[in-house]
C-alpha cells in the first residue's frame, strides 16, 4: 500500500509502505472499525483474513519515527454517540454525525465523559467487593419479600 504526499514540492508524490503477500487463499475479508486500532503504533487499518483453518489478522501501519499521536493519518472520526435520537430520525432530521478524536489523550468514551485510561486492578477490586457487597444486601431484600430469583 502508499502514502500520497499532498505537500511534497517535488516528485515522487507516492511513496511505497509497505505489501502484503500470501500463499494461503482467503475465504472471506473483514475490516475492523478504526476505534479498534492501535493507534499510537500508527496502525491505520486491520483486516481480519478468513482461511480455511484460522482467522488472521492483518495489520497496516504506517512508519513514523515518533511514538506521539500522528493527527495528520487519524483524524477526528464518527464517535457512538448518535448526532439524534430515533424520534428525531423517523421526522426525517438530517445532522451531521458526532465526531471523537481518537487521540488517547483527548478521546472520550460513550457515555461522552473522558476516559482517564485504564482501571487499576487494585481500584477493580474495590469495586467488585462493593458490587458484591450491593448484591447480597439485595438479595436478601428479596428473599425478606419472599420474591424468588
Amino acid at each position: 500500500y502508499f502514502e500520497i504526499d499532498v505537500e511534497a514540492d517535488k516528485a515522487p508524490y507516492i511513496h511505497a509502505l509497505s505489501e502484503f503477500r500470501s500463499t494461503k487463499p482467503g475465504k472471506g475479508y473483514c475490516t475492523l472499525p478504526k476505534r479498534g486500532l492501535n493507534i499510537m503504533d500508527c496502525e491505520t487499518a486491520r483486516i481480519l483474513k478468513l482461511t480455511p483453518g484460522a482467522i488472521e489478522p492483518l495489520s497496516f501501519t504506517v512508519p513514523r519515527k515518533s511514538d506521539a499521536f500522528q493527527d495528520d493519518i487519524f483524524p477526528d472520526t464518527n464517535s457512538l454517540t448518535p448526532a439524534h435520537s430515533a424520534d428525531e430520525w423517523v421526522s426525517g432530521s438530517i445532522k451531521e454525525p458526532v465526531k471523537t478524536s481518537l487521540n488517547p489523550k483527548l478521546a472520550k468514551n460513550n457515555s461522552g465523559t473522558s476516559s482517564g485510561g485504564m482501571k487499576k486492578p487494585s481500584s477493580l477490586k474495590v469495586q467488585l467487593a462493593e458490587a458484591n457487597a450491593r448484591i447480597k444486601y439485595l438479595e436478601e431484600k428479596l428473599k425478606a419479600a419472599i420474591i424468588d430469583f
